[in-house]
């Protein structure tokens, strides 16, 4: 098996660019999610995570069984971390957040079909906490590991 030489400098730049991808999608995730809040649309909040949720499910397994997808920046990270873990934990790995996610979403969709909308209804400052601190952990994270490698 041929191993690959990294440049560690790329890899890190490459997860600063990753990292503002991401804080991108969570704050336009922010905008909508208080823009649907503040108009009464909590529907669309709550069928809208379930559909993310399995399409993260979906592109989780086809990750796992084929290869890589998204940015070409997220698919060099992929591969990085594939090499850098190697191929059995890479794909312990995958296969636990597969299970994981899978899990979270059954438990979603069962929620969205039994939960009564009509009842369900946001407020935006105060149920916008955890979205927020879900956001700074997922920045603090990345940045432990970007500083770590």
């Amino acid at each position: 098996m041929e191993e690959t030489q990294w440049d560690i400098k790329t890899i890190k730049r490459l997860k600063k660019k990753q990292l503002v991808q991401i804080n991108l999608v969570m704050l336009l995730l922010f905008l909508l999610f208080g823009y649907f809040s503040q108009n009464g649309k909590s529907s669309l909040i709550i069928w809208g995570f379930c559909v993310i949720m399995w399409l993260t499910v979906v592109i989780t397994f086809f990750t796992l069984k084929r290869r890589p997808i998204g940015t070409k920046t997220s698919r060099i990270l992929q591969k990085f971390d594939k090499d850098r873990l190697g191929q059995k934990r890479w794909k312990r790995r995958k296969i636990i957040e597969f299970g994981i996610i899978s899990v979270i979403s059954v438990f979603v969709t069962v929620l969205v079909f039994s939960m009564d909308f009509n009842s369900a209804k946001f407020d935006f400052p105060l149920d916008a906490f955890p979205f927020i601190g879900a956001w700074v952990g997922t920045n603090i994270g990345e940045i432990v590991r970007i500083s770590n490698l």
